[in-house]
């Protein structure tokens, strides 16, 4: 069993529920975002920035949908402890 294994979990965002998968992409923590009311999956990672950390969607483009999903993905883990 790995220590740091990847997760599975939902969150919701503006009242919209969302899978969450976690996956390792070299040294990247990447987190898979798959809506349930049908818009396309979204892919965030949190990235270090000339202005702090911040979540970014992958490719970039949905920069306010990872910031929303960014966020409920923290309180996750926040909450986990």
């Amino acid at each position: 069993m790995e220590l740091f294994a990847p997760e599975d979990f939902k969150i919701n965002i503006q009242g919209v529920t969302a899978a969450v998968t976690e996956h390792n992409v070299g040294d990247q923590q990447l987190f898979r975002v798959e809506f349930e009311d049908g818009r396309n999956p979204l892919n965030v990672i949190r990235a270090s920035t000339v202005n702090g950390k911040m979540w970014m969607s992958v490719p970039q483009g949905r920069l306010k949908e990872a910031e929303l999903a960014g966020q409920q993905i923290s309180e996750y883990f926040k909450n986990k402890k």
